[in-house]
């Protein structure tokens, strides 16, 4: 089954970007993966496996409390994952074993991978031979 991998931040956007993807997956008949990407800090006092801990149930919460706000009734499949690293590492990782039919994202997250590649984004995008669906962080009322 194809795979529509979906990046999330937990920003006040993520409602929408989680709503578009199962619009997208519904029509394309694909399954949704959820990927919350983050970098494995150490904390003064506290292990890095206590501050994984913490930071992958914190998402995890919070997927399920937007899941709920949504009011999720869609017959699409979907999957929530957790992968430390830079995102556009973990997108290019995830393509590279999966199925990916196309990758739904909020703009602020969009922004940031050319900076951690060096590459612009278009070039990015365009390196992953998909297509990508950005969502913006304002819609405008008009």
């Amino acid at each position: 089954m194809k795979v529509i991998l979906c990046a999330l931040d937990f920003s006040e956007v993520t409602e929408n970007v989680i709503r578009e993807a199962f619009k997208l997956a519904a029509k394309k008949r694909a399954s949704l993966i959820f990927l919350y990407a983050y970098r494995l800090l150490q904390r003064k006092g506290e292990s890095l496996s206590a501050y994984r801990n913490g930071v992958e149930a914190k998402a995890k919460e919070d997927f399920e409390k937007l899941i709920k706000t949504i009011g999720y009734t869609m017959d699409v499949p979907f999957a929530f994952i957790t992968e430390i690293g830079f995102l556009s590492d973990r997108i290019e990782s995830y393509m590279g074993k999966n199925n990916v039919a196309a990758i739904v994202l909020c703009e602020k997250l969009a922004e940031t991978l050319n900076e951690q590649k060096d590459v612009s984004l278009e070039d990015f995008i365009h390196g992953l031979k998909i297509p990508v669906v950005i969502i913006p962080e304002v819609h405008e009322v008009g």
